[in-house]
């Protein structure tokens, strides 16, 4: 099946994920909980993608694809919720790291 990343056409799988296609044809997309070998969870957000004809983000990590599907990287939308996503993750560990109590090592 074909998929277009960025305008360019990639060939896919059944079962494969954008990331994975992504991969495969040198796109970049960053991730944080993905990890090879380990089932996709799409938990952090940072691999959020735009499809043409969907009306939310999707975790590219866990996102099968379909024929004809059009995907985009690098939106204006995508880019500033990568960011939100990102500032917020950063605000959380700065909370955790605040709150826990000093331990001995």
């Amino acid at each position: 099946m074909n998929v277009t990343i960025n305008g360019k056409v990639c060939e896919a799988k059944q079962g494969q994920t954008i990331l994975e296609v992504s991969i495969a044809n040198g796109i970049y997309i960053p991730t944080l909980c993905h990890m090879k070998g380990l089932p996709p969870i799409g938990a952090c957000r940072i691999c959020l993608v735009e499809v043409e004809g969907a009306p939310n983000l999707m975790a590219a990590c866990a996102a099968p694809v379909t024929e004809g599907m059009n995907v985009y990287t690098n939106t204006k939308r995508v880019l500033e919720t990568r960011k939100f996503v990102v500032e917020m993750l950063v605000s959380c560990l700065s909370l955790i790291h605040i709150s826990e109590p000093t331990r001995p090592y």
